[in-house]
């Protein structure tokens, strides 16, 4: 079995360099040549350790839960609770992906209050869910508009019980305001 792999991963390594010496990427012809790796790694695990090959590391599988998002309504006059579906790889990804979700509309009844933001990172520690935002010029919304942002984001934070406070940068800084309207606090608390 091991021989038989030996000569396959030998025979794709030559048609590598072959497609590579004809102006091919290499990504292409060695893209296929893991699989072979995941299904010798379990049958040889006798400590051979031969061949210089960095182990492949299983991806995650995919998770999705369901949770509260939160919009505007057409006329920006209240914020409208929804339901949506996130997935996510690990379970660190899940406040991202919620936060993410706040972006798209599920209808023409909603607008979306962070349609504009980009969301860098969302991490839980002890927790404190730090988001980290960049919010460019047309993302600002009036002081009725931010006042709904920093309440969706909250609620957005707080509907996971492990989180118990809620730090927002901007760019990785902590800053009195996102718009100029709102004082935050550092951090919200539930």
């Amino acid at each position: 079995m091991q021989t038989q792999w030996h000569k396959m991963f030998m025979a794709a390594a030559v048609f590598a360099l072959i497609a590579s010496g004809c102006g091919q990427k290499p990504a292409e012809p060695l893209s296929p040549a893991p699989e072979p790796a995941k299904t010798a790694d379990p049958g040889s695990s006798n400590g051979s350790g031969s061949g210089g090959q960095a182990p492949v590391a299983p991806q995650p599988a995919k998770q999705s839960q369901s949770v509260k998002v939160y919009y505007a309504d057409a006329n920006l006059e209240k914020l409208l609770e929804k339901e949506a579906t996130i997935e996510f790889g690990e379970e660190k990804d899940k406040y991202l992906a919620a936060f993410n979700v706040l972006k798209k509309t599920p209808d023409d009844a909603t607008v979306s209050l962070a349609k504009h933001l980009t969301f860098k990172s969302a991490q839980l520690k002890d927790g404190q869910l730090t988001l980290d935002l960049v919010m460019p010029d047309e993302a600002r919304l009036g002081s009725g508009g931010e006042v709904m942002l920093l309440t969706a984001l909250q609620k957005t934070a707080f509907q996971f019980d492990e989180v118990k406070t809620l730090e927002i940068l901007l760019e990785g800084k902590q800053v009195e305001s996102l718009m100029g309207h709102m004082e935050l606090q550092h951090p919200f608390k539930r």
